[in-house]
């Protein structure tokens, strides 16, 4: 059985690192880092799903979703836009508004640092109709994007609920995502170490040799 594939647009390094540490291991993934190189991918290939920061470099999140809704071949391709705060916390209307024009299935707060993620993207897929030519996609829509709707949250094994995250939820979502870049920080200086100690031995040994040494301080 083929593993789901899933596109992945998102311009911070971290972030996609991240992406990839959630997801990785139940989907395969194509990650970009801007929209053109999202939309290049799209012009051939057909994911399950689609995952766009709303910022992106040169092409914005919002326009990529609602250019892939209005192609017959993506029309079903699961779009899930992930956005920042707004000034006073959480996601704004104006956020949530754009996301209902452009088409978008579901609408997540940054950063992703939610180990529910994968369970999240999971439970949208199966909502995808199936393929008898006679149910209408509408009925598949997801009421996330509703007027006056919020996030949906992952509520164990009762599934999808419309309630947003309470302030805990999120603290903790956010502290996983820092303690992950605090990780990936800690990993980067240890092998940036690891290179110069192995530079300084490349050099040492290269002036032994020169010098006319061998390996225990004898000429050769």
């Amino acid at each position: 059985m083929n593993r789901r594939t899933v596109l992945v647009a998102e311009p911070d390094a971290a972030h996609q690192q991240l992406i990839d540490v959630l997801l990785g291991a139940a989907f395969d993934l194509t990650l970009v880092a801007d929209g053109s190189s999202a939309l290049a991918h799209l012009r051939g290939h057909t994911p399950d799903a689609i995952l766009l920061s709303t910022e992106l470099p040169d092409v914005d999140g919002y326009t990529i979703c609602r250019k892939a809704k209005s192609v017959g071949r993506l029309e079903q391709v699961k779009v899930i836009l992930v956005a920042d705060a707004g000034a006073r916390g959480g996601i704004d209307e104006r956020t949530r508004g754009r996301a209902r024009s452009a088409g978008g299935d579901l609408l997540l707060q940054r950063p992703l640092g939610d180990k529910n993620l994968r369970e999240r993207l999971e439970q949208l897929l199966e909502t995808t109709p199936p393929d008898d030519g006679m149910t209408p996609p509408a009925l598949y829509k997801s009421s996330v994007l509703e007027p006056g709707s919020h996030d949906f949250t992952v509520t164990g094994s009762s599934g999808l609920s419309l309630s947003g995250a309470p302030a805990s939820e999120l603290g903790a979502l956010r502290a996983e995502a820092a303690r992950l870049r605090e990780e990936n920080e800690s990993l980067k200086a240890r092998l940036a170490k690891s290179k110069q100690l192995t530079k300084a031995l490349e050099e040492k040994l290269e002036e032994l040799r020169k010098k006319g040494r061998g390996l225990f301080g004898r000429r050769g």
